[in-house]
């Protein structure tokens, strides 16, 4: 069961971090500053990759995954 609480947590925390990805990759893009818009679009496909590794993980929301599929 402690297991599952843990993944369900990094889950969560995954989720957390993809968003907030989304917010600052935004502002770079509103600050025409495509360099740090880039290293945000990397880490952003770091996190969809492990998101999408996990069979328990929900599905990134629809403009996450427009982001990282731009990327590929």
């Amino acid at each position: 069961m402690d297991s599952l609480v843990k993944v369900s947590t990094e889950t969560e925390e995954f989720n957390t971090i993809a968003r907030m990805l989304a917010y600052i990759r935004d502002s770079a893009r509103q600050l025409e500053a495509p360099a740090l818009e880039y290293c945000i679009e990397m880490a952003m496909k770091a996190v969809s990759t492990e998101l999408n590794s996990r069979q328990d993980a929900p599905p990134l929301p629809p403009e996450f995954e427009m982001a990282t599929r731009k990327l590929q």
